[in-house]
């Protein structure tokens, strides 16, 4: 039997982000599949051009091409590439046999929330195009930091936020129909995704099988932080009990 893995990247960033999944997904035998999401890997202005839709039909055609190659799918994302695995579950049932998501943005903050209301049903929304990455708020690894400056798009385009808060509905109205072998994965610090996400995935799915790990010292984007090695082989260890 061939298992396969769905590794899905986060907003404004790359497949490379990923490169610690990649290692350990690839060195332990799995077929992977990396794909970087419509609108990514260019300018800020392709990505303000693309709606979440296209996002998950880059996820949708990267599991059907994986499917065809392997026995069983699994399936990792961080951040938006978490929201869009739980999509690709949703749609596909027990054509992905696991999931695991890292710094699951089911929610804002409340503040975070506020702002982006108060800009998407107003005037500002003519005038503020774009918001700066905070990179303090990504990662805490100085060096891993420094990584993702070069991977990552240095602005993030409102549109690309407000499809974000899109997907978020479409998911959470869903959300108790997810039955799949479920591992959460989340950083101590995470300021971009909350805690309390946590406790929304584990509170409203339907699986059985739900673990979760809150990483110490660790932000938004743990495949670049300083438990990255540990992060991605906690989600190999997690899918292998299913590989039988």
């Amino acid at each position: 039997m061939v298992d396969g893995c769905l590794i899905v990247h986060g907003l404004t960033g790359t497949p490379a982000t990923m490169a610690s999944f990649q290692r350990a997904f690839i060195g332990a035998g799995y077929t992977v599949n990396t794909p970087c999401l419509a609108g990514h890997g260019g300018s800020v202005e392709d990505l303000s051009k693309v709606s979440w839709e296209d996002w998950y039909d880059t996820v949708r055609i990267s599991y059907m091409t994986l499917k065809r190659d392997v026995d069983r799918v699994f399936c990792a994302g961080t951040s938006l590439g978490a929201l869009l695995c739980l999509k690709l579950a949703l749609d596909e049932g027990w054509g992905i046999k696991g999931i695991a998501l890292l710094g699951t943005p089911l929610r804002l903050s409340m503040l975070e929330r506020i702002a982006i209301s108060m800009v998407r049903h107003t005037p500002l929304k003519a005038i503020i195009k774009n918001i700066p990455k905070d990179w303090n708020k990504s990662i805490a690894d100085p060096a891993g930091r420094l990584k993702y400056e070069q991977m990552s798009l240095p602005k993030i385009p409102l549109n690309a936020v407000f499809e974000i808060i899109d997907l978020q509905v479409k998911i959470l109205a869903s959300l108790s129909k997810i039955s799949h072998p479920l591992l959460i994965m989340h950083g101590k610090e995470d300021k971009v995704a909350p805690l309390m996400n946590v406790d929304i995935l584990k509170n409203t799915v339907a699986s059985s099988i739900i673990e979760s790990m809150i990483f110490e010292d660790c932000r938004h984007i743990l495949t670049m932080d300083y438990k990255k090695e540990r992060v991605a082989k906690t989600a190999l260890y997690f899918f292998k009990r299913f590989s039988k």
